[in-house]
């Protein structure tokens, strides 16, 4: 497995206090951190892309491996050699004692789904940095270059957006087939439902798609995005959102058996001309969910391939 970034040149830093807007407010940093919390997707990634093990990350039971990590987390720990982080179980909420024990100095939230209250009660913790739109929204480089920021190392940030942008365009340049075909990508398709649900524009599963050289379909273009990150279709309405291509992580192997023989699957175009892709292993899943200087490469290893095949 390829691991982005694993040393980078010494690069200047930022001067301190940063101020980052973002939804929920202004958060001022006053000096460099040294205590990082993350909370929700992605911001984990950068910071320890950037060189800092964080003091506190979610705990990833699904997708992550026996330990709570997923592979391209754990292999970059394993690089670095600093030790590892705490884990943080969100199942039942922000865990404000356990945040507070860690004694963070940033906490950063970059892509999560915080809400104003806990907002605010994470600020009495320490500097919070939250979403910059709408929650669960983001995407992958404004991530990286918000921590990069708030950690006073904006231009290695840039550097990491800068090395994960030449893979993806190497791998664009090595398909031109991609140019021009229309994708859909739904999410949690298990089996025996009524309808599926689609990832918007906004999404980064979506961009990462549209990165690598695929044109997001016209149907899904016209979802609306104020209205969280996916929005449901029935079965009956597939057509509204024709593509070439249909992108479905399952829970699993009954989702993709679903869409296999289901008769209303059947008719819609990607599945009836063979350029369906069904991802049931989490850890891809969550690699193509929340891609990152540390996760695009894990992601494009079996990603590419597999649409490559479904184009041929």
């Amino acid at each position: 497995m390829a691991v982005l970034a694993l040393a980078l040149p010494a690069l200047a830093q930022d001067a301190f206090p940063v101020s980052i807007e973002h939804a929920l407010g202004v958060t001022t940093i006053e000096a460099e951190p040294q205590r990082i919390v993350t909370i929700g997707w992605m911001s984990q990634d950068s910071v320890m892309a950037l060189g800092r093990v964080p003091v506190g990350i979610p705990y990833t039971a699904w997708g992550g491996d026996e330990d709570g990590f997923y592979p391209w987390v754990k292999a970059k720990l394993e690089a670095m050699g600093q030790g590892y982080p705490a884990q943080l179980n969100y199942d039942d909420g922000i865990p404000f004692e356990d945040i507070l024990a860690l004694d963070p100095d940033l906490i950063l939230a970059r892509y999560s789904g915080l809400t104003a209250d806990e907002y605010q009660r994470l600020s009495t913790i320490a500097p919070t940095v939250a979403y910059a739109g709408e929650r669960w929204s983001g995407e992958w480089r404004d991530i990286t270059l918000v921590v990069g920021k708030a950690m006073g190392q904006s231009a290695a940030a840039e550097t990491l957006v800068a090395e994960a942008e030449a893979q993806i365009a190497a791998k664009r340049a090595a398909h031109p087939e991609f140019s021009g075909r229309t994708f859909a990508f739904a999410g949690g398709l298990g089996a025996d439902t009524g309808e599926v649900a689609f990832y918007v524009s906004t999404d980064p599963r979506v961009q990462l798609m549209q990165d690598i050289g695929l044109t997001l379909a016209d149907g899904v273009k016209a979802l609306p995005t104020d209205r969280g990150f996916n929005i449901p279709i029935s079965l009956e309405n597939l057509s509204s959102v024709d593509a070439d291509i249909f992108i479905a992580w399952h829970p699993d192997e009954a989702g993709e058996v679903f869409v296999r023989t289901n008769a209303l699957f059947s008719r819609y175009r990607p599945v009836a001309e063979g350029r369906y892709i069904p991802i049931i292993n989490r850890s891809f899943v969550m690699a193509t969910s929340a891609p990152s200087p540390l996760s695009i490469p894990f992601a494009l290893e079996t990603l590419v391939p597999r649409l490559a095949s479904v184009l041929q």
